[in-house]
This record gives structure tokens, sequence and C-alpha cells, in this order.
């Protein structure tokens, strides 16, 4: 079987979705090793070390969103008729494929990995508003095959984009395996931060739907309440970050660590006292399971896809009441008992999603299609 993965967004920085396509294919190709795999890359030059791992095509012109979306369905067609493709895939949620045409011998998947865009709108750039409405809905026509990553994403697809449901398959990430560090290894990544003492810990994108405004407020109200922690935000800048860096320049404990490098990301997790992730909408919510792996208690919301991927392994409260997340983090931060439950839980709920188990499922969709 002939797979091109296309690889947009997926330069240098490698976080959720890159992720997912990273575990995907080398789990494929593991498990069927007459695969034939080959990166549909708009990034040749990249030094990431995946573009090494497999065979890659080059579509420099489609490096910007703009132009993936639009000269993306003719580039992408020619590559899967140049290299004689059986499936097109393209994990980024973009799906610019062209309309179906009674010739066209090879198959078109897209992972779409959330129906932010649609379900709200307003903590989207307005581009991306444009492109994804425009394209996500117009699948029903163009992909052969629809995957997403929850069952609360698949509802949302079919309610807001009007994709039918008989051609959705949830296939639920996966989670890796906590890197082994030691002690001074975790306390030299955190020095090197200047993080030191108790902490919470965010990882994701500084984005407004990420809810960090009402995470900011209730930190200053533990801290007010007599905790000694801080709060540690990892992820990058990107839409109306500078709001939320604003928001919290008034406190003393917060701190931003922009992107970090794999290493420290494990180690960030090992040292927190607790997660936040009171997030108003996730198609899955990949760092609540992260935390989990390495012995963090999570908090996380009841909002979107949150429930289906924690379950009983972690707090969860109303992400639009400060008030709420304020009550979950004191909990988690003064019940030890609880803490310990819910690491115990938070173990055994992360072993349930495996990325081998994601692959399987996708190579079970790739054959009914071509069968």
């Amino acid at each position: 079987m002939k797979i091109g993965m296309f690889t947009y967004g997926m330069n240098e920085h490698f976080t959720g979705i890159a992720r997912y396509a990273v575990n995907l294919t080398r789990e494929m190709a593991t498990l069927d090793e007459s695969l034939e795999i080959t990166l549909l890359n708009p990034y040749p030059d990249s030094s990431h070390p995946w573009y090494q791992e497999f065979a890659s095509y080059p579509l420099r012109n489609l490096r910007l969103v703009p132009m993936a979306a639009t000269l993306g369905n003719v580039s992408l067609h020619r590559a899967a008729l140049e290299l004689d493709l059986d499936i097109l895939h393209d994990p980024c949620g973009i799906a610019p494929f062209m309309w179906p045409t009674p010739r066209r011998k090879y198959k078109r998947v897209v992972t779409i990995h959330d129906a932010i865009s649609l379900v709200t709108p307003e903590v989207q750039p307005l581009a991306t508003r444009l492109i994804f409405n425009t394209l996500i809905p117009a699948t029903r026509n163009t992909a052969d095959a629809i995957i997403t990553v929850s069952q609360a994403a698949a509802d949302d697809l079919i309610t807001y984009a009007n994709l039918p449901a008989e051609k959705i398959t949830v296939t639920h990430n996966g989670v890796d395996p906590a890197m082994t560090l030691s002690d001074a290894e975790i306390h030299s990544a955190l020095d090197n931060l200047e993080v030191n003492g108790s902490y919470i810990l965010y990882v994701g994108n500084l984005a407004p739907r990420k809810n960090l405004s009402r995470v900011i407020d209730a930190f200053d109200n533990v801290r007010n309440l007599g905790q000694d922690v801080k709060l540690v935000i990892v992820g990058a800048k990107n839409w109306r970050a500078n709001e939320t860096i604003a928001k919290a320049k008034h406190l003393d404990n917060v701190i931003f660590t922009g992107y970090v490098d794999e290493s420290t990301l494990h180690a960030l997790y090992y040292g927190a006292t607790l997660l936040a992730f009171p997030s108003l909408y996730e198609g899955f919510g990949l760092p609540a399971l992260e935390a989990m792996v390495h012995g963090t208690p999570v908090l996380a919301a009841t909002a979107s896809s949150l429930p289906e991927i924690v379950g009983e392994a972690g707090v969860l409260v109303d992400p639009e009441s400060t008030d709420a997340i304020t009550k979950g983090m004191m909990q988690l931060l003064t019940d030890d008992n609880q803490r310990q439950r819910l690491v115990a839980l938070g173990y055994e709920r992360a072993k349930q999603f495996t990325w081998q188990e994601t692959a399987k499922r996708t190579l079970e969709l790739y054959q009914s299609l071509l069968s």
C-alpha cells in the first residue's frame, strides 16, 4: 500500500497535530513493513529527524495555510498521481482536496481534530475561520473518509459541519510513555527555567479557547488563600497571546516558558503539583493524558472531549466558572488522599490510549477503502 501523508505546519516545533502524524506513521510502518509511506512535505529543509525516516516529496509552494488551502488541491493531486498513491492522507484537517473525478484512483482521508472554528468561531482568527469553515464542510464531498480523535469532536462535525456520520471514524490519539529522567536531570531542567518549589502547570498554546484568563484569575485566588505556589505556562505565542501575557503582568509568580524541548517538557510534567487544563474546547486534550503518565493529577473541564478522555481520573470543573476552577485547584493542592487516588487512576487511564491502537484502526480504515 502506498500512502502519502501531507505535513503542512510540521516544520521545526512539533506539537499536537505534528505529534499525531509522527506517531501514526511510525506505528503504521511498524505494524506493516510493506507500507510505502511518503511525506508530502512543504518544508524540505526542515532538520526534524522524522523527515529522514520516510521518503519525502517536496511541496515548497504549500508552506502557508492560504497556499495550502488553495494551491493544495492541485499540488496534492499531482503528487498522488506521480507517486501512484493508494491513500492520500491529510492529518492536518485542512483537506485541500479536488472535487471528485471519475478517473481518480487514490482514496482521500482527512483527520479533522476538532470543530473549533465552527463551534466557537469567536476564539479563532478570521483567516482560520474562513479556511476551515469552507473546507471542513466540503469534505462530505471531497474526502472518501474522515477521521476524528474523539466522539465529542465527531458529534460536533455532524452537527455543525453537516458531515455524514457514516463517513466518520473515531480513532483516539495515543500518548507517549514518560521519558525516564533522573531527579538531577529534572532539577537541572527546572533550574534552567528558574522554576522552583510547588507549581501548577499549563501546557498548550496561548489561544483564547484555552481559558488561560480564568486559569490566571483562579491562580491569583489560590495565592490569596495562602497557597505558596507558582503557575508555569508552557506553549508558543499565537493569536491574541499578548492579552494573556498582559493579564499576568501584575503577578510575580507566573512563568511563561514559551516552547520547550521534549526532555524539558517531561521534566515539567514530573515536577508539577497539578496540571490545570480547563479548556473551553478540545478535540482531544493530549496534555491531560501526558500529565497522567507522569503521575501528575489533572484538573480539566467538563466541556467538549475532556470528560471522554479524562474519565474519572481527574477533577472536572465548569470551565466558565473561575470559582469552580479555584475550588478544583485548592482540592488538588491540599487533599493528599485525593491526589494519590487520581495519580493511580491516571496511570491506568493513560494505558487505554496507545499510538499502536491509533495506527491499527487507521490501517483498517485504509484497507476498507481500498477493498
